[in-house]
Formats: structure tokens, sequence, C-alpha cells
């Protein structure tokens, strides 16, 4: 049986912030794009790549789902995310965050666009300044 629209974000989300392993082929299409604050992706190599980068900067990852909804060929999910940033994390070429060790909390949106039952393109919404100023706090 085909994983609902709904289910394959919820894999897609957990796989992102580091929270469990995936293969990108089986949740996203060979061209998928995707966007955030502070990442852009394009393919499934850049995908896997994304989710790696999350695996090392944060650790004991919790993600809570506030709704999640599919209409027509899109899925939608809100969703709240702690996690403790214990290593790394690369914003980008220039931009490295050092571990705090600290508990971060973000919430967030997702928008996930379909083909053929992956993910071919999505963007999600938080506010950057805020995960920034939780990891930089004195």
């Amino acid at each position: 049986m085909a994983k609902s629209r709904r289910d394959v974000l919820v894999s897609a989300l957990e796989a992102e912030v580091g929270g469990a392993s995936f293969d990108p082929g089986s949740l996203f299409t060979e061209d998928v794009v995707g966007w955030s604050p502070i990442a852009t992706v394009s393919g499934l190599a850049a995908v896997a790549e994304l989710a790696s980068l999350r695996e090392i900067a944060f650790s004991n990852v919790v993600i809570m789902f506030r709704g999640l909804d599919e209409v027509g060929n899109k899925a939608f999910a809100e969703w709240v995310v702690e996690a403790d940033h214990t290593g790394p994390l690369i914003l980008d070429e220039d931009t490295v965050l050092d571990p705090t060790g600290r508990r971060v909390r973000l919430a967030g949106v997702t928008v996930a666009d379909f083909r053929e039952g992956k993910i071919r393109s999505y963007r999600t919404y938080f506010d950057d300044l805020s995960l920034i100023e939780q990891m930089a706090a004195a």
C-alpha cells in the first residue's frame, strides 16, 4: 500500500532534522528542489547532504506535529522541533555556529508539492533569527 502524502512528508521532515535515517529516493523525486531560510537544495544528493549536516549539528531531536493535512497534490505540516545543539551548524561556506550544548526549540511550517507519490518540491518557513538567538544566548 502506498504511503499517504502526509506520511511521506512526516518521514521527510524527520530525516531533514536529523532525527531518522532514510533513503532519499523513497521520499523525493530525482529533481527535487527545496528551500528554507537557511538552506536551498536541488537534487537527491543535496537533500541527503542537508540531512547529514543536521545529524552532525543536533542530537536528542524531537519533532512534534501541530497539524498535518493534504489538499490536492500538496501536503502541509505545522511542527515544533526541539534539539540539543551539540555539533557545528554550517549555515553557508563562511558561517559556522560552533556547538553550544543548548536545547533549542523551533516552530515552523512545511509545504510540499508531490509527483507520483514523492516530494517534488518543498518550502519550509521558520524564524531563523530565533534559532540563532537561542544558540548564541549568553
